[in-house]
């Protein structure tokens, strides 16, 4: 019995080990900066050329993130089941940060978002989904715009469609 104890031990020491060893690709990666010439993952459109919110996705295989000129187009690719578990990081520029920074600097993990759909502010593709950082944000929002708030795990491919038009 005392072998085997020493054994388990063992065990579980060679796995805590390799679980904490801290290889750079077991990092989530942050968002980066957009630049002039990026383009759209979905639509190729160029993405600062227009406004609203953008996204950012880091996946596995790929070196550099894919970006988005729409919150709506980053779930869009999110959402596909091939990419569900490609996904490494989803991030989205907080609408309600107003701070005159590099849009980078106002990304927010998408999961963590407070979401605005359909409000009367119109994005790259139209009718927007907008994230914003706090539910407080989010609610006075919506009194002034319209929409209606929804959470991350909220955001299907029906909600996506209703929000047609440009």
């Amino acid at each position: 019995m005392k072998k085997f104890f020493h054994v388990l031990c063992a065990a579980v020491a060679v796995v805590l080990l390799v679980g904490c060893s801290g290889k750079s690709e077991d990092k989530i990666p942050g968002p980066v900066a957009f630049n002039k010439h990026d383009r759209c993952h979905i639509c190729g459109m160029v993405i600062l050329n227009y406004s609203g919110a953008k996204a950012q996705l880091s996946v596995k295989g790929e070196k550099e993130p894919l970006k988005f000129c729409s919150v709506k187009d980053g779930f869009v690719y999110v959402l596909q089941p091939e990419n569900v578990s490609r996904t490494v990081a989803f991030y989205v520029s907080d609408f309600g940060n107003k701070k005159d920074v590099p849009l980078h600097e106002k990304m927010l993990t998408a999961q963590k978002a407070f979401f605005n759909a359909g409000s009367d502010v119109r994005g790259a593709m139209g009718k927007s989904i907008l994230p914003f950082a706090t539910k407080e944000e989010v609610q006075a929002f919506t009194k002034e715009h319209g929409g209606t708030i929804v959470n991350y795990s909220e955001v299907k491919f029906e909600l996506l469609k209703s929000l047609k038009g440009h």
